[in-house]
């Protein structure tokens, strides 16, 4: 028996002459082995990376497809409750209206003018839930101009407080304001001021069914004020608290079908928290309430 080298192969020279022996050819590839599986081992990642290359592609488009759709029924519920908006400054101004109509109320002149306050300033928002739409352009342009003033954070706060009150009573509900600050005055816009303040703690009154009990407490921290509201409402889950500050967004209220917003409002305040270089953070929990925790330095860095 005729042994040959690994890798090699043999055959007759001229297989049909059957007289004489036609000698052998002998063929050896001595690296066959090591050849086969380079040219394997490319083949093989190139073909890995072309299936790697239409995953990503597949994958990148259902993204795509996924965040259109998401981005087109967020748009959608913006346009369907816009309107619905004006509820919230509308049912304010009946309050107040029926209130000025009370025997007891008309006789006092004080009264009377506190309620018609309430209705001019209910009038004014009214105005500014459109002018948001506006502000909202204007940040994407980053055409944005701030007028920094001194602020009385405690004094802004009382002064909405006292608007907000009306709808927190109406549903049997309370508004404590804990100010505790030694130091409460800041530079800041007025207007944005007052927008991110009313906006945090009318958002507490609409996304607590009833009985609302609504705590806003400020201190002094580090150069400085921190101002917390508090609530008792429906709560955020923590994978709504990812989304929450996006334009847009609105969280699911469950069984709760008349709350109704643009979903601009936790954006707008977002950005104009930022804009004043200050923080907003958020401690919630499903069912057990929220509380937003704001951060305002005293003073502006212009640089």
């Amino acid at each position: 028996t005729k042994f040959l080298p690994y890798n090699s192969y043999e055959t007759p020279l001229f297989p049909k002459d059957m007289i004489r022996d036609s000698g052998m050819l002998t063929i050896t590839f001595p690296d066959k082995n090591s050849i086969i599986l380079s040219n394997m081992t490319a083949m093989l990642g190139l073909s890995g990376g072309l299936l790697l290359v239409l995953i990503f592609s597949f994958g990148y488009t259902i993204h795509s497809i996924l965040m259109q759709k998401k981005i087109s029924e967020m748009k959608t519920d913006f346009i369907n409750n816009m309107t619905h908006e004006f509820k919230t400054p509308i049912a304010t101004i009946s309050l107040a209206s029926d209130s000025i109509n009370n025997p007891s109320i008309i006789s006092n002149p004080d009264k009377v003018q506190r309620f018609t306050k309430i209705i001019r300033q209910e009038n004014s928002r009214m105005l500014g839930q459109v002018e948001k739409v506006l502000q909202i352009a204007q940040l994407e342009k980053k055409d944005l101009q701030l007028n920094f003033t001194e602020i009385n954070i405690h004094s802004l706060l009382q002064d909405i407080a006292e608007n907000v009150n009306l709808q927190i009573k109406s549903k049997g509900g309370q508004l404590k304001l804990n100010l505790e600050a030694a130091d409460a005055v800041i530079e800041g816009d007025m207007t944005h001021i007052s927008n991110i303040l009313y906006n945090l703690m009318d958002n507490a009154n609409k996304y607590t069914p009833e009985s609302p009990h609504i705590s806003v407490h400020t201190r002094n921290v580090s150069n400085g004020i921190e101002i917390s509201i508090e609530d008792n409402g429906i709560g955020i889950s923590r994978e709504n608290q990812k989304y929450i500050f996006e334009k847009f967004y609105r969280v699911s209220t469950g069984n709760l079908h008349d709350v109704k917003g643009f979903g601009l409002g936790l954006s707008y305040v977002k950005v104009m928290v930022d804009a004043h270089q200050g923080t907003i953070q958020v401690k919630s929990a499903l069912g057990k309430g929220s509380t937003f925790i704001l951060y305002f330095p005293k003073k502006q860095n212009k640089s």
